[in-house]
């Protein structure tokens, strides 16, 4: 690794080190520098100021903006798009479970508007409706694959980040494997209900192949969540 990799990896861990002692109240380019023992102006040089080092933190964290385009046009999946909806929706919320600092950044992200936030809200819709789009062209007219998907990813979401002011929630225990898992089969539970059984039961490269010629979906580059099982264990409880 380069002088100037090391460098900067010391920086984004200072930043990562700021915001779980501080929140994001205490973060600043100052403290950063101070915490990572390097100047303010170096950070300038390597990342354009403060927006441009919280994106590059959240490029590496961040579940969305890590994965910029899943399901690529050109992969063939041998996986029906429930299981893989069902394997982003655990997927995304086991990264935010395994990470304190990413969920303090998406709390920020919840009550602040700037440049970096919108940043990130841009990265993150891009990527999830390339996602999402594919799945929806597959469905039938009366699924709404957005805003099921929407309401299941939000609700998680917004659980994981709760947890950290409330223990219980609608006597879900919040700081315990047990309440994780209930929601973790709750998840599991309303994809079945909500998809159709060829969503399920077809893999997606066989519903697509189906398609008429020109309903096509437009391409995308990215990876393709097949790689990991839709029966992936449930998230852990967060601590504190």
């Amino acid at each position: 690794m380069s002088r100037r990799a090391n460098t900067e990896r010391q920086i984004l861990q200072a930043l990562e080190a700021q915001i779980l002692e501080t929140g994001m109240g205490g973060v600043g380019i100052n403290a950063v520098a101070k915490r990572a023992g390097v100047s303010k102006e170096l950070i300038y040089r390597y990342f354009d100021g403060m927006p441009g080092l919280l994106l590059a933190w959240m490029q590496e964290q961040d579940f969305w903006t890590r994965n910029p385009g899943l399901l690529a046009a050109e992969e063939s999946s041998h996986k029906p798009p429930g299981d893989l909806v069902l394997t982003m929706l655990r997927a995304q919320l086991e990264t935010l479970m395994g990470n304190e600092t990413l969920r303090e950044v998406r709390r920020w992200e919840l009550i602040e508007h700037n440049e970096v936030t919108s940043t990130l809200a841009e990265r993150r819709e891009k990527a999830a409706r390339g996602f999402i789009d594919r799945v929806d062209e597959l469905a039938p007219d009366e699924l709404d694959v957005p805003a099921v998907v929407g309401l299941i990813l939000a609700g998680s979401v917004y659980l994981a980040l709760r947890a950290k002011t409330a223990t219980h929630f609608l006597g879900l225990p919040l700081h315990q494997p047990e309440g994780w898992a209930r929601i973790d089969k709750a998840m599991e539970y309303l994809v079945a209900c909500c998809f159709p059984d060829m969503l399920h039961a077809e893999p997606l490269s066989t519903l697509e192949a189906r398609r008429p010629a020109g309903d096509g979906v437009p391409a995308a580059t990215a990876q393709d969540v097949s790689a990991a099982p839709p029966q992936s264990p449930a998230p852990a409880a967060p601590a504190g």
